[in-house]
């Protein structure tokens, strides 16, 4: 047995497929080649609207029909979105024709169920068809599915299905079915309609060789399909798992929220994608195309993989809320690359993080308020020199767990210094060579004790490099204690002890 997936109007469902609200409105696919539109929606053709019109001929049939171009990429991105879904059915699947794809359903559960009795397949069979409809309706394509004994006959079958259909009776099924289902040429079907040849059981009557004898070589053709006895082999083929949206825009986007809006649709058609296959994002690249041809990219890693909508909608937009482009978005080319989720075997004593994901997303918004300099882990410096260290960014491919509870105790010598960054200015009176008076911020007044000083130097053979400094713990009035320390003549208030 073998089924078909059939894909009504595809070049116009893949046009509107993240438009699906279009769909109820008089909507009509323009083919830029020929100038002429090639595909409608049904409230299109109850005002008149005929294929082969040219756009002119169409606006003045409805004065509201939207005419959208036909796009070659989404059509490209819709057959993959067929071809993954049906994979996830059957792993010997066909892509046939644009809209058209044939799964082979031997040695499935569903089919082995009821080889024996017509009956008994028709439930689990007709359930297995509603799945696949189902499934594809999440991603905004309307399918039929028929089912029959052979490709070609399951191609008919799906065509007519209303919107599945499972052929129990070949003959009887096909004599019915009108000449136009063969897409004959407009010559043949001409003479054949003026025989009165309406069906293709009055057709296949007519017999083979007197059919070749009076229409030639081409009939022998439509006699074979009208029959639907060969049962050619499929070609196989495998989705290429390439999870990406993109978009061109007729009108210029210069606001965030419409650029927002789009981005929206784009994640969650992927997410649902990925879901297909039990996969989870793991990184997402964006490219925004601008209209003097300059081409955007970014790139985030998602720190704990997931497919979530809301998740992944948040990271995009908080990078995006930073970001201003010197023209206006053309074009929007979202890419997903998919991953197994991750598990991982913590220790009694470790946990993951609650949620790495809004983690990485206050990062974003940090980073966004302070710059990215001054956001990530801090890592010492290899010098002397106090307080001296580079920020590098958060890494979260090691860094994947945490130790909870109390850490270990660590030996410390003396009291605990809470530094001030950047260190306050402050004005220091001297008193035989130490410390008396200090004015700053944190304290104004004298001092009672002070030790020092203490004299720290380095890099003195990179001569742009070199520092010094005098550094004193002193004892406030108050019983405060503090370190001052004086470097190139100017004093500062370094920070105070516990």
């Amino acid at each position: 047995m073998f089924a078909v997936i059939y894909i009504p109007d595809f070049f116009l469902q893949a046009a509107l497929r993240h438009e699906p609200e279009l769909f109820s409105r008089p909507v009509a696919l323009l083919n830029k080649e020929l100038k002429s539109i090639c595909q409608f929606t049904s409230a299109a053709r109850a005002t008149g609207v005929c294929e082969g019109h040219t756009a002119t001929q169409a606006l003045a049939r409805c004065s509201t029909l939207l005419i959208r171009p036909r796009s070659t990429t989404q059509e490209s991105l819709a057959t993959e979105i067929l071809l993954e879904c049906a994979y996830t059915f059957s792993p010997s699947i066909e892509s046939t024709a644009p809209g058209i794809c044939t799964l082979d359903m031997k040695s499935l559960p569903v089919m082995a169920a009821g080889e024996t009795s017509t009956s008994v397949a028709t439930a689990p069979t007709e359930a297995w068809m509603q799945q696949i409809i189902a499934q594809l309706a999440r991603l905004n394509l309307r399918a039929k599915i028929g089912i029959a004994e052979n490709p070609d006959l399951a191609l008919q079958a799906a065509k007519v299905a209303q919107p599945s259909l499972l052929v129990e009776n070949p003959g009887k099924f096909l004599s019915a079915l009108p000449i136009e289902n063969l897409d004959p040429p407009a010559q043949i079907l001409d003479v054949l309609q003026r025989w009165g040849v309406r069906t293709l059981g009055e057709f296949t009557a007519l017999q083979k060789e007197k059919l070749v004898e009076r229409l030639g070589t081409d009939a022998l053709e439509l006699f074979d399909r009208a029959t639907a006895n060969t049962l050619r082999p499929l070609t196989l083929v495998r989705p290429r798992e390439n999870f990406e949206e993109c978009a061109e825009f007729e009108q210029e986007i210069e606001t965030l929220q419409p650029l927002l809006f789009i981005l929206r649709r784009f994640i969650e058609q992927l997410s649902r994608r990925l879901e297909l296959f039990y996969f989870v994002a793991r990184e997402i690249q964006l490219r925004l195309t601008l209209t003097t041809g300059e081409k955007l990219e970014y790139n985030f890693r998602v720190p704990s993989p997931t497919r979530n909508i809301e998740t992944l909608f948040r990271m995009l937009q908080t990078h995006l809320e930073t970001i201003q482009t010197e023209s206006p978005i053309v074009a929007l080319h979202l890419a997903v690359k998919p991953a197994k989720p991750e598990h991982f075997q913590f220790g009694l004593f470790e946990t993951a993080l609650r949620d790495p994901n809004q983690f990485y997303e206050t990062l974003a918004q940090l980073t966004a308020l302070l710059g990215a300099e001054r956001v990530g882990t801090p890592i010492p410096e290899n010098t002397f020199r106090p307080d001296t260290f580079r920020i590098e960014p958060v890494n979260f491919e090691s860094e994947h767990k945490f130790t909870s509870g109390n850490p270990p105790p660590v030996k410390t010598n003396g009291l605990a210094l809470r530094r001030f960054r950047p260190p306050l200015p402050a004005v220091v009176q001297m008193r035989e060579g130490k410390p008396a008076l200090l004015n700053s911020e944190k304290y104004v007044g004298a001092i009672a004790k002070a030790n020092g000083p203490f004299r720290l130097s380095g890099n003195w053979w990179e001569q742009p490099q070199l520092w010094s400094r005098d550094e004193w713990d002193v004892e406030a009035g108050n019983g405060d204690l503090f370190r001052l320390f004086v470097q190139d003549g100017e004093w500062f208030l370094e920070g105070a002890y516990d």
